[in-house]
């Protein structure tokens, strides 16, 4: 039942979402159209243009769209975070359709037909949720087979939920005789059966034609995981995920990780070249530096860097153990007097991370993702903090965006796990954002 009502409420969500984007393209265009022109902006060819560049915008927005309100599939919806990466996700689409145009040497638009669109559409998608996440004027049947608590604590479940809400008609906690009966004559959709020993009734119930649900917390108590159910022929299997199987986004962010390091990599090109020359003229050794990491689920791979340290560095660290700021897990030293003065600035705006895109390239990193620990330092975490090797590892983070090495080793800890626990695509452009004037300043860098 949860998931048919999901799927009802993401179809007509995206269904009305594509109905506001043609509606409002040729309503800008039209108000434009009455307007006086600016130069010579409106010729013979204003109307026959957009003719031909809609499919355009309308093959952009909608996979864009669709993807988006996937965010529905989660139970329950932060409504105003999916606002949020609504306009994000439309944002994203215009500048999509933009560059496409561009690149096709279409880009005859209008400016003021474009700001039209945006700000009518963008008003008309939120409006779209509101209206729908406020009508609640069919709710869910339900019956709960199980105690008043366990009603309780479904129905404050289903409160959070802002799309779709649940009405429970009756809670039965010793099951009568007459079951089949008490269920033919209450206007049922779904029953919630709280309690193992209530399972012998989950075919008699089946069989009425009804939706039935076993409420799981019972038999696996509190849990923080993933949870997915897929079919078998024999038996339903219950999957926990330590990371969110949401395989259309990460699909998405695996083929933007290669897209996006590769153009990085082509246009600092000439800032990796002169970076490689000062490194090579100002002290002895590599220009990149090797590190064994691990990495996703455990997996070793060599994380590439700039060399910041004179050379052998790595054979005086025990000597220094006594000036390290972190906690013991991690080796950090504030004024390191390995560091040479070219490698001090280096990691002042983290430009020794840049050969990393090599490492996102091939695979073995992601932009966003936990920075990838050392194998000693992963020996010593505590069973909680090895969950944050369940995603790859990354160029930048929460971590860095708050604070980095100021922050202590626990709570860098937590950052990687919240990252994981509510990780989307919207998060990932959000620390990308924020992570360009975070290695501007140069806070917690060292």
């Amino acid at each position: 039942m949860i998931q048919e009502k999901k799927h009802f409420i993401r179809f007509t969500i995206t269904l009305f979402d594509i109905i506001i984007l043609v509606f409002t393209y040729w309503f800008a265009v039209l108000i434009r159209a009455k307007l006086p022109p600016i130069s010579n902006e409106f010729t013979e060819w204003y109307f026959p243009y957009y003719i031909r560049i809609f499919p355009i915008f309308l093959a952009t927005f909608s996979p864009i769209i669709l993807l988006n309100n996937l965010t529905l599939q989660k139970f329950p919806v932060d409504k105003y975070n999916f606002y949020l990466r609504t306009i994000l996700s439309f944002l994203v689409a215009i500048g999509i359709s933009i560059a496409i145009l561009y690149y096709f040497k279409l880009f005859n638009q209008s400016r003021v037909a474009l700001l039209i669109f945006g700000l009518f559409s963008a008003f008309l998608l939120i409006l779209n949720r509101e209206l729908i996440s406020k009508s609640k004027k069919n709710p869910i049947n339900t019956i709960v087979l199980g105690k008043e608590k366990d009603a309780k604590e479904i129905q404050n479940l289903f409160s959070l939920h802002d799309f779709f809400g649940i009405k429970i008609i009756k809670v039965i906690d010793k099951v009568p005789t007459n079951l089949t009966e008490i269920l033919k004559k209450e206007p049922i959709e779904w029953v919630i059966i709280t309690k193992k020993k209530y399972k012998k009734h989950i075919n008699k119930i089946e069989n009425l034609g009804l939706t039935i649900s076993f409420y799981l917390s019972e038999v696996f108590g509190k849990t923080h995981s993933f949870v997915s159910l897929e079919s078998s022929l024999t038996s339903p299997i219950i999957t926990f995920h330590p990371s969110p199987p949401n395989y259309a986004q990460l699909f998405i962010k695996y083929i933007l990780d290669r897209i996006l390091s590769f153009t990085a990599i082509l246009l600092l090109s000439p800032v990796f070249i002169l970076i490689s020359m000062i490194i090579k003229i100002t002290s002895k050794g590599p220009i990149i530096y090797k590190h064994q990491r691990v990495g996703l689920k455990g997996k070793p791979f060599y994380m590439l860097k700039f060399r910041t340290m004179f050379q052998n560095a790595d054979e005086t660290k025990e000597s220094l153990s006594a000036l390290n700021k972190m906690d013991k897990v991690v080796f950090k030293i504030k004024n390191d007097p390995r560091i040479t003065k070219t490698g001090r600035f280096l990691r002042r705006f983290s430009l020794d991370e840049l050969p990393q895109l090599f490492n996102v390239l091939k695979g073995d990193m992601s932009l966003v993702g936990p920075r990838p620990p050392l194998s000693n330092e992963v020996k010593q975490y505590e069973d909680w903090q090895r969950k944050r090797l369940a995603i790859k590892p990354g160029l930048t983070c929460l971590w860095l965006i708050r604070g980095r090495s100021d922050l202590p080793f626990e709570e860098w800890m937590r950052l990687d796990l919240e990252y994981i626990n509510n990780w989307s695509l919207t998060l990932d452009l959000f620390i990308l954002l924020k992570t360009i004037p975070t290695l501007i300043s140069g806070k917690g860098a060292y």
